[in-house]
This record gives C-alpha cells, sequence and structure tokens, in this order.
C-alpha cells in the first residue's frame, strides 16, 4: 500500500522515533480492513467513512478512531502535495459522536494504606535492585520510563528533589527500548521533591553500589543500559504474590501517590505539576472520582 512507502521514505527520519512507531501501529492495523487492499486514488470518501463506521462496530476508542483518520488524512495531505491525488477525500468525512462510541470506563487502580505499607515493608529491604524503582513510582508519582532513565546527576541532594528530562522508550514495532533524551511531553520535563523515605531509599542503593556514576538502575550485566519493564513487573508481581495482595499494574504505583496526595488536601494543580500532566484538565478528569463535583467548595462561595 502506498501510505507503507510514505511512511518508510518520509516519516520514518522527519518525526521521533515513538510517532514513528505508533504510525506503524495505526498502519498496521488498517491492513486487516478492505480500505487497505484498494489503490490510493480509487478510495473516495465512502470508503473512508465505511472505515471509521467498521472501527465502531469493531469497539474500538475515540482515540484509536481519531489516530486512524490522522494517518490517513496526513497521507492524502501529503499525496496531494505531490500532484498524485486531486481529491481530499477526508474532508466529506464524518468522525463518529461519542455517544456511539462504547468507551470501557477507566476504573483508576490504587493499592490501600495498608499493601503499601505491606509492599514498603518488603521494598524498602532492597533485596532486589528493582525495588528502588518501585519506590520512587510509589513515593514520587513517576512514570516507569522517567525511574528507569534516570542518572544519578539527576538526584539533586542538596535541594532534596529530582530532575526529570528523558524517558525510556518501548518500541512496540520493533520490540526494543532506548532512552529519550526528552520526556513524554514538554511538561513532563520537570523538577520535584522526593520524599525523606525516596531519599534514604537512594542514599542506601547509592551505599550498597558503592559510589555510582551514570544510570541509577543500571544493568548488572551492561551499566549502559537501564533494567527493562518487564524486569520490573516481574519483581512486583513475585512481591504481590508473596504478600497475598492483587498485582494492579506498574501504573497503580503513580494513581496510588496521586491519591495519597489529594487525601493530604494537595491542590489539583500542584498535583499536575508533580504528575507532569500537559494540562491541569488531565489531572482533573483522571482523578475525578478524588475531586468529585465540588459542590461543596462552590457552597462556600456563595455563601
Amino acid at each position: 500500500m502506498a501510505i507503507e512507502e510514505w511512511l518508510t521514505d518520509y516519516k520514518r527520519n522527519s518525526v521521533k522515533t515513538l510517532t514513528y512507531d505508533r504510525l506503524l501501529i495505526s498502519f498496521k492495523m488498517m491492513l486487516r480492513y478492505p480500505i487497505s487492499e484498494a489503490f490510493v486514488d480509487e478510495i473516495g470518501t465512502k470508503d473512508v467513512q465505511r472505515y471509521l463506521n467498521a472501527l465502531v462496530t469493531d469497539g474500538y476508542s475515540m482515540s484509536t478512531i481519531k489516530k486512524q483518520f490522522n494517518l490517513i488524512t496526513a497521507y492524502w495531505k501529503w499525496a496531494m502535495a505531490q500532484g498524485e491525488i486531486s481529491v481530499p477525500v477526508y474532508m466529506g468525512v464524518n468522525l463518529p459522536s461519542k455517544s456511539s462510541i462504547r468507551e470501557a470506563e477507566t476504573d483508576i487502580q490504587v493499592y490501600s494504606h495498608d499493601e503499601q505499607r505491606r509492599l514498603l515493608r518488603k521494598l524498602e529491604t532492597l533485596e532486589h535492585d528493582q525495588y528502588a524503582a518501585v519506590v520512587l513510582m510509589l513515593e514520587a508519582g513517576l512514570r516507569i520510563g522517567e525511574v528507569l532513565a534516570l542518572d544519578w546527576t539527576d538526584i539533586l541532594w542538596n535541594r532534596k528533589a529530582v530532575r526529570i528530562h528523558r524517558t525510556l522508550i518501548r518500541l512496540s514495532s520493533e520490540a526494543t527500548t532506548y532512552i529519550q533524551e526528552t520526556p513524554k511531553s514538554k511538561t513532563s520535563k520537570r523538577t520535584i521533591p522526593l520524599s525523606d523515605r525516596a531519599l534514604e531509599i537512594l542514599n542506601r542503593y547509592r551505599e550498597k553500589h558503592g559510589i555510582p556514576h551514570g544510570l541509577i538502575f543500571a544493568r548488572s550485566d551492561d551499566p549502559d543500559l537501564p533494567y527493562s519493564y518487564s524486569s520490573i513487573e516481574f519483581h512486583v508481581r513475585r512481591l504481590c504474590k508473596d504478600l497475598d495482595i492483587s498485582y494492579r499494574g506498574l501504573h497503580a504505583f503513580r494513581h496510588t501517590f496521586a491519591t495519597n496526595c489529594y487525601e493530604r488536601g494537595c491542590d489539583v494543580k500542584i498535583l499536575s505539576k508533580l504528575l507532569g500532566h500537559a494540562d491541569v484538565s488531565i489531572t482533573y478528569n483522571t482523578y475525578i472520582h478524588l475531586y468529585g463535583d465540588a459542590l461543596e467548595e462552590m457552597r462556600k462561595i456563595i455563601g
């Protein structure tokens, strides 16, 4: 299909590696549908509309459908600029309404206070190096990719803080990982305070490894490579099994951190900065179950 050639020849080296990976995923998804078997100059508005309608029928989310439509739109705009096609068939296409999408309810998974105490009791032993990484997720709300990309120079001991400016990326198209020198988004680049527990764990971890430099969570067989996502997950799963705690995924530690912050009275704007969200509305919409409808706050204003 012509889109594949466009991705390889024009997009591979003009966008971030992760963006290219996501475009490839969208393209491979398109190959499952009849639209991929037609010549580009034969595809009309009805064909694109039927494709989106099929995605709705198959239960895909609005986010996924928009990604497919954006891929088609981007390619057609390029093809028109090259004079390969003359009709912008995407202009007459209607995206599905939200009411037509069978969105799965987002269930924010967190660990209870009792589960946190039991987990931390074992994590603080540093029986495995991966335990220190989990403590940072729980105590600072860092994404797993942010934790694994940390360098010892990112720990600001005098300020009791950590600097986030890189992230570990997993490429599904190539089944590999690499450290991206920029975080997930502009606002993901941040400096946030570390709790006394996090600092104590890092200090003990540092003493355990002598005078470390370079990556904090470097592999023992190659100090230039960080631990993998699966390595962290393996130890967390085993720990949860040993403690008879349901494994809720690595991202649950970030959600647990956010919930703990809310319970301490943290304002949603501050929480958004701590988490590195692109917009405070993302924080609010993610944790709306915590902040509720603000009815009592509004009552205080009107008297």
